[in-house]
Parts: C-alpha cells; sequence; structure tokens
C-alpha cells in the first residue's frame, strides 16, 4: 500500500477512529487502527473495542491499494506532531511515514485479524437531524448511571410512537427526559437502549457535523449503526427492559417558576461552598410576594450563606414553598440547559420538582427528587440581602414518598407518586435524607452577635 495524503485529512480520521479504542484492550489486535486505501483514492480508519465500533473515510492520492493496522496511539500521535503532505508505504506489516522534515517507522499487526464491521440484519430506518440528536444526547447523557450492577441504566433509552420519538436516561437519583417528532411514521412501536459510553463518543463526533447534517440509523435486534456523512458508528445496544419512568412525572403543578438561568445557577455556586460536603443541600423558599426565591445554606462550624434571585411566578396556591434539594443535581441540570430562561415546576415540598428550559430546539425536561430535611436550616435573618425571608417554614420534619420507576405495563394516566409493581424490577428514584445539626442550641451562632449588634446601634 503507498498513499499520499495531507496531514489535516489523516489526523481527523484517525483521532475519530481512536474513539473507540479501548486504553486496555482485551486482545492485542484491538490496540490497532485498521487503515484501507483502495484503487479510487477513499482511505479509510476503523477503530473497535467489539462493543463500539467506528468507521471513518477521507480522499487521498493512491498510488497502490492495501491495508494495515497500526498501532492505535503511537499513529495517531506521529500524526498529529507532523504537519503538510504526508506519504504512507506499507511493506510487510511495516509502515514507513514520510513528512516534510524526516520520516518514522512503525510496525504493525495483521490486518487480517482485525474484526469485521458488523451487519444489521433487517435492520429499521431512522432519519433524524443531527443537530436534534445532539441536542437529545446533551440533554439526557448526564442522567445516566455508572453503576454497572445495573446495566440497562447506563444507557440513554429511545422511543418511537408513530412520529413522537423521545430520548431518556435515569440513575435512581435525577431523571433527564427529551422529546421530539420525526418526519415519517412507524406503525409499531420502537424500544432501545444505547450504553452511554457509546453515545459519548457519538455526542463528539456530531459536535463536528454541519447544522443540515442528517443521522441515518439503522436498528436492528443487537447493534444499532449511525451514519454520517464520511463516519459510522456502530454499537451494541443494551440488553433488558428499561424503567417505566413517564409515570414519575406529574401531569399538573400547582407552582411555576420562570428564571434567568445564569443568575440562577451563579446564586447555587455562591452559597453551595457553605453547604454540608456531605448532602450538599440547599432550602429554597420561592416567595410569591416578593417575587423571589431565597438560597439558604448552612454547615455545622463553618458557617451559612443566604442569596435571592428575581423570578416569575404561575400559581393557584398563594403560600410560599419551600423546599430542600441537592445543590450538585441543580447545578448539573442547569448546565445542560441551553436557554437564558428556565421554568421550575413543583407541588409540594415532598414530591419531584421539574426543571424546563424556555424554548430550545427539543422539548427537555429534568426531574429531581427533593431531599428530606429532618432538622435544622432554621429561619434566616437576611437583613444583609434585598430580600426579607418569610417567617413561615415548612415543618422541622419531612417525610418524602420514594418514587419508583415501573417496568411493566402500566395505564397513560400518571400520578404524582407511582407506586411499584414488582421491586425485583423496578429501581427506585431514591430521595436522601439530612439531618443538620442545631447550631443554634447552646451556643450562639455567627448570625446572632451581628444581628443584636445591629439592633443595639439602631
Amino acid at each position: 500500500m503507498k498513499l499520499t495524503i495531507e496531514q489535516s485529512k489523516l489526523a481527523e480520521i484517525l483521532e475519530t477512529a481512536y474513539l473507540a479504542i479501548s486504553p486496555k484492550p482485551t486482545d492485542p489486535i484491538l490496540g490497532n487502527i485498521l487503515l484501507i486505501a483502495d484503487e479510487d483514492g477513499i482511505v479509510s480508519a476503523t477503530g473497535t473495542n467489539l462493543n463500539l465500533t467506528i468507521h471513518t473515510t477521507t480522499t487521498a492520492n493512491v498510488e497502490i491499494s492495501g491495508q494495515v493496522a497500526l498501532p492505535a496511539k503511537l499513529l495517531t500521535d506521529t500524526v498529529s506532531n507532523v504537519r503538510g503532505e504526508i506519504t504512507l508505504e506499507v511493506e510487510n506489516q511495516a509502515c514507513i511515514i514520510t513528512h516534510n522534515s524526516g520520516k518514522c517507522r512503525l510496525i504493525g499487526g495483521k490486518s487480517d485479524e482485525f474484526p469485521t464491521l458488523p451487519k444489521a440484519e433487517n435492520p429499521t430506518e431512522i432519519n433524524l437531524s443531527a443537530k436534534k440528536l445532539q441536542a437529545a444526547l446533551e440533554g439526557t447523557l448526564y442522567c445516566a448511571s455508572s453503576d454497572e450492577t445495573k446495566l440497562v441504566l447506563t444507557g440513554v433509552n429511545f422511543k418511537i410512537d408513530t412520529n413522537k420519538w423521545q430520548a431518556a436516561s435515569t440513575n435512581s437519583h435525577k431523571l433527564a427526559l427529551v422529546t421530539g417528532t420525526l418526519d415519517s411514521e412507524y406503525s409499531d412501536p420502537i424500544n432501545f437502549t444505547v450504553p452511554g459510553k457509546s453515545l459519548g463518543e457519538l455526542n463528539k463526533i456530531l459536535s463536528q457535523s454541519a447544522d443540515t447534517s442528517v443521522c441515518n440509523i439503522l436498528l436492528s435486534d443487537r447493534t444499532i449503526e449511525f451514519s454520517l456523512p464520511n463516519t459510522k458508528l456502530i454499537s451494541r445496544l443494551l440488553e433488558g427492559e428499561y424503567p417505566k419512568i413517564n409515570s414519575l412525572i406529574p401531569r399538573s403543578f400547582e407552582y411555576e417558576f420562570t428564571l434567568e438561568r445564569k443568575g440562577f445557577e451563579s446564586a447555587l455556586k455562591r452559597v453551595s461552598y457553605l453547604a454540608e460536603r456531605k448532602q450538599k443541600v440547599v432550602k429554597i423558599l420561592w416567595e410569591l410576594e416578593v417575587t423571589q426565591a431565597t438560597l439558604y445554606t448552612e454547615a455545622t462550624d463553618i458557617g451559612d450563606a443566604v442569596d435571592s434571585v428575581l423570578m416569575k411566578s404561575v400559581t393557584s396556591n398563594s403560600e410560599n414553598i419551600s423546599i430542600g434539594l441537592n445543590i450538585d443535581y441543580l447545578i448539573e441540570g442547569l448546565k445542560h440547559i441551553s436557554t437564558d430562561e428556565i421554568v421550575v415546576r413543583c407541588n409540594k415540598p415532598t414530591q419531584p420538582v421539574i426543571v424546563c428550559p424556555m424554548g430550545g430546539l427539543l422539548n427537555q425536561l429534568y426531574l429531581v427528587m427533593p431531599v428530606e430535611i429532618k432538622q435544622g436550616f432554621e429561619k434566616v435573618n437576611s437583613q444583609s440581602t434585598k430580600a426579607k425571608v418569610s417567617t413561615q417554614s415548612e415543618p422541622d420534619t419531612e417525610e418524602v414518598t420514594e418514587v419508583s420507576t415501573q417496568t411493566e405495563s402500566g395505564t397513560e394516566e400518571v400520578t404524582n407518586v407511582a407506586q411499584p409493581t414488582d421491586d425485583s424490577e423496578t429501581p427506585q428514584i431514591e430521595t436522601p435524607s439530612v439531618v443538620a445539626k442545631d447550631t443554634t442550641k447552646g451556643k450562639s451562632t455567627s448570625r446572632s452577635p451581628r444581628t443584636k449588634k445591629e439592633a443595639a446601634t439602631a
């Protein structure tokens, strides 16, 4: 094999194929990238770890067609550090790479031992905008579980019903759901789950695709193929039934708040430094009369913090509501929303909280469970802030019902708290609890002396 190619073109296909290479391959040949050059001037690079395969192509000046399997990391690093035109010449599994200032020689493996590309049998074809698919992955991948004991939860579940589709993920503490419509209709429902690791690499490829690109999807019983211009990604599917997560999402809400996303995220970050490091809980008081949300955190023997952001409220209830949430989960959800404004919907302090973007390319929501606050987070004297915190507070003990995801067929009607039908098949959305020590008993807090001094001065 002998060919001449621009360094940038070769580097691009090598870096893409390298995404599928395992850092610890189970077989030596899997640590290689397969390069194939044909007489039509097409050069392809293929990498695989058996669960994921990436095949990408480009054009070159091919003098002699052929193929070679070369060490993936060495080849990619070598090509990325040269410039200009490159000549590759292969003889007896050895590849000589000649560039404008020198040359090097790499010893490869036997190309005939490299695994062949998996072929889909009787596939179902689905066409989806590349940018919409990327938006769906951005909005769901971060909620996939990393726990290999619950393998089906490590992926993203896709469902298609007529011309409607959805992508969903959960790790039993949080949940993400994205929905959209297709140009074509399908007579039979389609349901499949793709490993999160495979979709993570696909997301990197999609980020480099053109805005007008269309992703052609070929779905078979065991594998799925995502085809983009010049690139194919083939992944195994995850086996097992994915939980019926739609039953977790309430159909109606008593409270709806609209906030500026960046301002809300900044306020959360400011108070997060004084949250208990273990529980990382923020208590949010939604004040209807003054149209603002007051955030409060405290850490034993360290201090506390209070902050506030303006909001718009739409509610049928005249009472303020106070909810405890995991601050890391909340910030993470906001990072994966791209719109300027968000909508927060809730019913009671013991029920799921929904965060949605205001607008966007797709319909998107993020569900996070409230945290049970049994003690602590006393009323805050916020004279140092613009807001005055309401003296009405929730009871010291908040009991939160565990919410379960159904894996068996359920009814269309969705309740606020779904009851599992089979514990062995039903992963649960777990609600953590936190018991904060009462820092006002037995000693004065850092806030009290300052308040008394200010009162005396006044």
